[in-house]
């Protein structure tokens, strides 16, 4: 099956107090939006598609794996639509990736891939349960305590059968989501989840860093 990497790098990183968009900035040598390159590089996936912002020229050198650029939309929806449209006609299965988080485990976004080829689900993301109490108000008002057992925090990357989503992209372009599996479920696709790990955190902050930083600085700690 042939596999195509949309890795989505069209953020400013404003609200983080980063003066350039941190997916250019440098993680222990390397831009970060690198490392999820060579990640799918290493796995094999043929095609990487890059959407960036548009002067990404400025900030940063492509990677030569890189196959195609696509230009970034003002919503991260439009952002993987516009991703999504150059993905080569072939494409089987298409991973959706954010490159803020670089510490995802490919062995994960394997079996995912191993899912889909299977037809057991037709879009799947990597998720880590729910560990903190739930807690469901109205009007400030505690109402309900759910079971968090049932929760999932939903994290990316998010692999689908490509000719769906792109199928369901078109569907809902003038609605803005901001997860790609909902975007799928809510088109009636059959999803599910791959069990992620806390290590794929999303760096949003000067805080989260730092903490990438200690991460790559630990060589006793597995984070891929």
């Amino acid at each position: 099956m042939k596999i195509t990497a949309v890795i989505l790098g069209g953020g400013r990183g404003l609200r983080t107090g980063f003066t350039q968009p941190k997916q250019f900035l440098k993680l222990g040598g390397r831009p970060l939006f690198d490392y999820s390159v060579e990640k799918f590089q290493s796995a094999g996936v043929e095609s990487i598609v890059a959407v960036l912002v548009e002067d990404y020229a400025s900030y940063y050198q492509p990677h030569p794996a890189i196959t195609h650029i696509a230009p970034a939309g003002p919503t991260r929806q439009q952002s993987v639509f516009n991703g999504l449209k150059v993905c080569p006609a072939d494409t089987d299965i298409v991973i959706i990736h954010d490159s803020a988080r670089p510490f995802f485990p490919p062995t994960a976004v394997n079996k995912a891939i191993k899912l889909l080829a299977q037809g057991k689900y037709e879009g799947l993301a990597l998720a880590i349960p729910a560990t903190d109490t739930l807690v469901e108000t109205k009007g400030g008002e505690v109402v309900r305590f759910p079971e968090r057992s049932a929760f999932f925090h939903t994290q990316t990357p998010q692999l689908f059968l490509f000719k769906k989503i792109w199928a369901a992209s078109q569907l809902f372009s003038e609605q803005n989501f901001t997860d790609d599996l909902s975007l799928a479920f809510a088109a009636g696709l059959k999803c599910g989840l791959v069990e992620g790990n806390r290590l794929n955190f999303k760096i949003t902050s000067e805080v989260d860093w730092l903490l990438a930083e200690k991460i790559l600085n630990s060589s006793g700690l597995k984070f891929i």
